[in-house]
């Protein structure tokens, strides 16, 4: 047979060969079972039953005899072991060759560094401002002046009276209602006088004809643009500010405590030296806006300012800064950014922190005092604790103050010698401070900036964290103060020598400290350009219907409101309020027309010939305008409420309670007679 044929073979029958050994070992297995011994034969379940009783019952015996020997007792033997038990042990096979001789403890401690802490709760908010710089043009300036606004007269409502009622006084409740209505209708009239006069010449004549229309002084809560803050070149001109503010909290209290720790009790001590000179900050920001800040890398921090950048802002651009409201022992120089020269608007929204007092320590002290003691005592002045360093200054420039960060940064041995010492002079006048403040406010901005690429942008959200410097203790700014080597820590001495090599090497001092980096803020944005102000909201007269049993309010019109939108026109740089009536539910906020605006620099009222508002904010509802049944219905209305659906998506309720101070000021409520 050849092999195609044994191939043929195999494959036609090869499945027959399996299914025959199969049934083989089948047949194998059925007859090794057949041969297996039966096994109850040899167990049957009565005698394995009484097996395991008779295993139950021997367990349950007392065993003890078996277990536990007898035992014997010995008095004598007892007293014998305990005497031997108590007798010294022999030393001598523990004995060292070298004993250890004791030698006494040097008192004095050697310095360590200061643990510095990060700052703490960020606050962070987005504005569009006007501020003041150097050079430039006023673009208001040139336009037309504004025509005065046509006074609206308003109608005296009419007391309404109500017949008496049984039971009164001599004065019943129908007459207290009438006489309360008479007397809102009185300072009605009076406010609506005095609107009346803001709006007219002395003596109560009318504005003539051509006059200049100018904002109230007392409406300007910004920056005051004077002559000594210009100069014959670059006098101070109008430019729009978009920018994210922040601030933050110095926990200046903790970081003092932690210089006395590591450096009051250590030989060399220097007070003057070794307590926080705080010398720079830096800001970095992190876009959240598809990410969360748990998912946030190191890569995505960005560098945004340092207290360098931001002294050559406000130096070369800003025309002066704004009066600072902080108290000078809350704050400090090289930590505490200036505030921008805000023009009419109010920038105590972003300078401030709520945890930072608006008074000294020493004017809270006083209070204190005077509160606590009985007043026949005199106060002794000396009860009172002196403000800290850098306490002194002008406020109104933004208490200089002692700068100690006007050294260059990267200031070389040789030029920075003189500059150290001099800043070792000016610091040894200085005190020490017994009680410190607990936190001083830092304060940071991120200005956006046209074609920048590392500018904020608008839509987006952003994160932002701190971290500040400070002069190093045991590594100064001043050489001649650099501590001796023999009083320094291990590990310090062991920065420290690093840091002596690199200056002899590139001739600086990294005299800088920094502390860790502070926890991310919470998530902002840049703002719109408008924002809105809700006035009041006017019910149009119904009637009322019965249908299938109920009564039903029906009115011919829907009602009507006021708003103001409060724009910021970038071109001419100032606000743009724009009063607009009869705001109906769908009505658009959008403008386009001739407008006013204020000149920030002479607060004069001008006319905007072609502007115009792109705004997709849509009025959904509106609610209020409704008499009040504690008043005439003529006099007293429910506050109006406006629901608002706005530019980027987002729901937002105004109220005319809320909004009234900024809707008054810039719809000109007064010279409007309203």
């Amino acid at each position: 047979m050849d092999a195609d044929k044994l191939k043929n073979f195999f494959i036609y029958h090869g499945e027959k060969f399996v299914v025959a050994i199969v049934i083989a070992a089948s047949a194998w297995m059925i007859y090794g079972g057949l041969q297996m011994p039966d096994m109850r034969d040899e167990q049957q379940p009565e005698q394995l039953s009484a097996e395991a009783n008779r295993v139950r019952a021997s367990i349950d015996d007392d065993h003890t005899e078996i277990i536990l020997q007898p035992r014997t007792t010995n008095l004598s033997d007892i007293v014998a072991e305990t005497l031997k038990k108590q007798s010294p042990v022999d030393p001598s096979p523990y004995k060292l060759p070298n004993l250890l001789e004791r030698q006494e403890i040097d008192s004095s401690l050697r310095r360590g560094d200061p643990v510095l802490f990060a700052p703490l709760e960020l606050r962070i908010s987005g504005h569009i401002e006007t501020i003041a710089v150097l050079g430039g043009r006023n673009l208001v300036e040139g336009l037309e002046n504004a025509e005065a606004l046509e006074v609206v007269e308003q109608a005296q409502p009419k007391p309404t009276k109500s017949p008496r009622r049984r039971g009164r006084n001599a004065m019943g409740m129908d007459e207290m209602e009438m006489g309360m209505g008479m007397d809102m209708e009185m300072s009605m009239g009076m406010d609506m006088g005095m609107g009346m006069d803001m709006g007219m010449g002395m003596e109560g004549a009318p504005m003539a004809a051509g006059a200049v229309r100018k904002l109230n002084p007392k409406y300007d809560f910004g920056y005051k643009v004077t002559p000594s803050t210009s100069t014959a070149t670059k006098g101070p001109a109008p430019q729009s500010a978009w920018f994210i503010a922040g601030t933050a909290l110095l926990p200046h209290k903790q970081i003092a405590e932690a210089y006395q720790t590591a450096l009051a009790d250590a030989d060399g001590y220097i007070p003057t030296r070794d307590q926080p000179l705080y010398f720079n900050y830096e800001i970095q920001r992190a876009d959240v806006t598809q990410k969360t800040v748990a998912q946030l890398q190191e890569a995505d921090w960005v560098l945004v300012g340092n207290r360098e950048s931001d002294l050559k802002r406000a130096a070369y651009v800003w025309a002066g800064f704004a009066p600072e409201l902080v108290p000078a022992d809350y704050r400090d120089v090289n930590l505490t950014g200036y505030i921008p020269p805000v023009l009419l608007g109010d920038y105590s929204t972003f300078a401030l922190h709520p945890k930072i007092p608006m008074i000294s320590k020493s004017e809270r002290q006083m209070k204190e005092l005077l509160e606590s003691q009985a007043p026949e005592e005199e106060i002794n002045p000396d009860d009172l604790e002196l403000a800290g360093p850098g306490a002194g200054g002008n406020a109104a420039m933004g208490d200089m103050g002692t700068d100690y960060g006007m050294m260059d940064m990267d200031m070389d041995m040789g030029a920075g010698m003189g500059m150290t010492m001099g800043m070792g002079m000016t610091s040894s006048m200085m005190m020490v401070e017994k009680d410190p403040v607990e936190f001083k406010i830092m304060r940071f901005y991120d200005f956006a900036r046209g074609g920048d690429p590392k500018s904020p942008m608008p839509g987006r959200k952003y994160v932002y964290r701190l971290r500040f410097a400070v002069q190093d203790p045991n590594f100064p700014a001043n050489p001649l103060q650099q501590p001796k080597s023999s009083t320094l820590l291990g590990d310090v001495y062991a920065r420290v020598q690093e840091l002596m090599k690199n200056a002899e090497e590139t001739k600086k001092r990294d005299f800088q400290r920094w502390s860790p980096w502070s926890e991310p803020s919470p998530s902002a944005s840049l703002p719109n350009l408008n924002n809105y102000f809700a006035g009041p909201v006017e019910q149009p007269r119904g009637r009322s219907y019965v249908l299938a049993g109920k009564e039903v309010e029906y009115a011919k019109s829907p009602p009507t409101g006021k708003v103001l939108n409060f724009s910021h026109s970038v071109p001419y740089a100032t606000v743009m309020p724009i009063w607009m009536d009869k705001i109906t539910e769908g009505s658009a906020l959008a403008f386009k027309g001739e407008a006013e605006v204020i000149d920030p620099i002479s607060l004069t009222i001008k006319k905007a010939p072609e502007a115009q508002v792109l705004s997709g904010t849509t009025v959904i509802d509106l609610e209020g305008g409704q008499s009040l049944e504690i008043a005439d219905k003529d006099s007293l209305t429910r506050p109006g409420m406006m629901l608002i659906f706005d530019e980027m998506g987002g729901l937002r309720v105004n109220s005319e309670v809320d909004d009234q101070e900024k809707y008054r000021i810039y719809s000109f409520s007064e010279e409007r007679g309203l």
